[in-house]
C-alpha cells in the first residue's frame, strides 16, 4: 500500500537574525506593525503589549530572546499573533514581531531537514532545520509563554 507523505502547511516567519518556522495553524493573524505600549522593567525583548481584537497581547522580539543584538525594526514590519498553546485562558495570543510579510510553505519529510551546523540559541528554540536549504529555527512556544508570564509578573 502507498503511504501519502506527512505535509504540514507551516509559515516561515523573517526575523532580523534569520526565519522561524511555525505550523500555519498556530498563527492566527498576521497584522500590521503598531507601537506596543512599553512595559517598564520588562526584559529588553518584551517590546510591551499592543491591542488586538479587544485584548492586550504581550509582544515579542524573537531575535532578541534568543540572545542575538536587537536590530531597528523595518518599515515593512509586522506582528504574527499566535496562539498560546498554555491553559492560561486569560492571555491566549502571543504576537512575534517580524520584519516583512511571513510567506507560506509546505512542510514536508523532503522540504524540511535537521540543520547539520546549527547555532547556540537557547531556550527559546525546539530545533535549528533547513527549509528548502535556507536556515529556520522552530521556536518553542511554551518556553515563550512561560517566559512572558514570568516577565509580566515582574513588571509593574
Amino acid at each position: 500500500m502507498n503511504q501519502l507523505p506527512l505535509e504540514v502547511r507551516a509559515v516561515l516567519l523573517p526575523v532580523h537574525h534569520g526565519q522561524l518556522l511555525l505550523p500555519n495553524a498556530s498563527v492566527a493573524e498576521i497584522a500590521a506593525f503598531r507601537e506596543p505600549a512599553e512595559l517598564p522593567g520588562s526584559p529588553e525583548w518584551l517590546l510591551g503589549m499592543i491591542s488586538w481584537r479587544w485584548r492586550e497581547i504581550p509582544l515579542v522580539c524573537f531575535d532578541t530572546l534568543v540572545g542575538r543584538a536587537p536590530e531597528k525594526r523595518g518599515i515593512r514590519a509586522r506582528i504574527a499573533i499566535c496562539y498560546t498553546l498554555g491553559e492560561d485562558a486569560k492571555r491566549p495570543f502571543l504576537g512575534i514581531l517580524t520584519q516583512s510579510v511571513p510567506h507560506l510553505t509546505r512542510a514536508t519529510e523532503d522540504t524540511v531537514r535537521p540543520d547539520p551546523a546549527p547555532s547556540e540559541l537557547g531556550d527559546g528554540v525546539i530545533e535549528q532545520v533547513l527549509v528548502n536549504g535556507e536556515k529556520a529555527w522552530i521556536p518553542d512556544l511554551d518556553v515563550m509563554e512561560s517566559m512572558v508570564e514570568a516577565a509580566l509578573k515582574v513588571a509593574p
